[in-house]
């Protein structure tokens, strides 16, 4: 297997604002973790790198923080300062507001941060390269068309609470009771900047089953994928024996949405199903613009969108990565 070489870019924090150098930091191979005690080692080693999107070597597999599995390291512009979308801001973290988030932490809780998240990671390995080699086989024996978690739709009850809400439905459809938003809104770190999708990820592994029938849950890049696969993908997972939700993290922007009538920041929904012969995806919309804009359209409830959309407004989203 090829080095991979990961251009690492460190991110500062200045007074109100978070800045990104203009060129990447040094490039640098990675060292390669071949066991959990390897990675702990890893995160807690002295180090020069004090970026929050700082890169591990996990076995053959090239994991970002905050970015998951990647099979090329994410660019200056995904972690630079995304452009203001003001009052239209759903409730999913822009990769600055994650680095601004894990570097106000004490060195302490970061690196339990890290550790929690690169655990996900190293227990999802095998997703991981199943995903890298393609999913052509789950394919085949997976039928045209299923949607799974009818009837747990839900609806977010704060304009940054689309995490707790996709989590809320996430999670009554496996277990059949709906907890409160405002429970899982603590439970996932949710602020006022929203939430971050290795929290989704994380929580979905410890407060659910979903990880018993679709194997432990990661955070995945889609960068490099093209529609085709996207479809396939939510067709192997959610078209098996045991069909599990995928967590989608777009940017709501209604190009790709044409149900709104504004565009609106980075966003989680809950990925529930597929037709490959209509080449769409089905999703619960858990943001109804109407609620949080008179002027806006009553949008939340199940959607089928086409594969082709969904997978633009995810690249749209400077992430470019989904949970499954």
């Amino acid at each position: 297997m090829p080095t991979i070489t990961v251009r690492v870019v460190s991110v500062f924090l200045g007074i109100g604002a978070l800045m990104t150098p203009a060129v990447p930091a040094v490039a640098a191979s990675l060292p390669t973790a071949h066991s959990w005690n390897d990675v702990v080692a890893q995160v807690n080693a002295p180090t020069s790198d004090d970026s929050p999107f700082r890169c591990f070597g996990l076995e053959e597999l090239t994991y970002c923080l905050g970015f998951g599995f990647v099979d090329h390291a994410p660019s200056a512009a995904q972690m630079g300062k995304e452009a203001a979308v003001g009052e239209n801001a759903t409730g999913a973290q822009s990769p600055a507001q994650f680095a601004a988030a894990r570097s106000a932490m004490p060195k302490a809780m970061r690196l339990d941060a890290e550790l929690a998240e690169l655990r996900s990671a190293w227990d999802g390995r095998d997703k991981a390269r199943s995903l890298s080699a393609g999913a052509a086989a789950q394919v085949e024996a997976a039928p045209d068309s299923k949607y799974i978690m009818a009837g747990y739709a839900t609806e977010q009850e704060k304009g940054y609470w689309c995490g707790p809400a996709t989590f809320q439905s996430i999670d009554w459809a496996d277990d059949a009771q709906k907890d409160t938003q405002t429970s899982w809104a603590s439970d996932l770190g949710t602020t006022t900047s929203g939430t971050s999708i290795t929290a989704m990820v994380q929580q979905t592994n410890v407060k659910t089953d979903w990880d018993v029938a679709a194997g432990a849950y990661i955070v995945q890049s889609v960068s490099s994928w093209t529609s085709a696969k996207f479809l396939d993908v939510h067709q192997s997972h959610l078209g098996d024996g045991s069909p599990a939700p995928i967590i989608e993290h777009p940017q709501l922007l209604k190009r790709y949405f044409p149900y709104l009538a504004f565009d609106h920041s980075g966003h989680f929904q809950v990925g529930r199903g597929y037709n490959k012969s209509a080449g769409t995806i089905g999703i619960f919309e858990v943001f109804n613009e109407r609620r949080f804009n008179s002027s806006g359209n009553i949008t939340d409830g199940p959607k089928n969108i086409p594969a082709s959309a969904m997978l633009n407004a995810t690249l749209a989203n400077q992430f470019q990565n989904i949970g499954l």
